[in-house]
């Protein structure tokens, strides 16, 4: 998540009377959305496969891209756990176990940024979209070092970012 959300809650914010908001969302706008992400052609791939995309407006485009972060962040934080449960190294099964408290960590933040887009707090959206980030570079960050990353999951944690 991400980028969209930061980008799309500064857009909001920019028309403090969020009469844009109530717009639909056209492709060419939706390209343009996705130009200021990370990766912008897994953006426009993520939002434009979903089908809710093509009659919501940019609230519920926001909305939206916190929905894929949330899935994405959960079974990260699932994927994280199980392999920390299997982890014999005892250095990587503690980093294992922080990074699934991490993506937990970061899927309250989305549930904050959901509760944000609701009640129409686009400061407190993008702030709560800061802090989602925070898991997925904490965890990154925890690998940088010895023992080596068998399960990738640094690579799982940039992927995540990109999203």
């Amino acid at each position: 998540m991400d980028s969209h959300a930061i980008y799309l809650s500064s857009m909001l914010m920019i028309d403090g009377t969020f009469g844009r908001s109530s717009t639909k969302i056209a492709v060419n706008e939706l390209s343009g959305i996705c130009s200021t992400t990370l990766n912008p052609a897994l953006c426009f791939q993520a939002l434009n496969s979903d089908p809710s995309t093509g009659g919501t407006d940019l609230k519920g485009l926001a909305q939206i891209s916190i929905d894929l972060a949330k899935a994405n962040a959960t079974a990260t934080a699932s994927f994280m756990a199980s392999v920390a449960g299997n982890a014999t190294n005892r250095q990587l099964k503690v980093r294992y176990q922080s990074c699934a408290i991490y993506f937990n960590s970061s899927i309250g933040s989305l549930d904050g940024c959901t509760n944000s887009v609701s009640s129409g707090d686009f400061s407190g959206l993008q702030s709560e979209a800061s802090a989602f980030l925070d898991g997925p570079v904490s965890c990154g960050d925890s690998f940088q070092g010895q023992p080596a990353d068998p399960a990738h999951l640094s690579l799982t944690s940039v992927k995540l970012k990109n999203n």
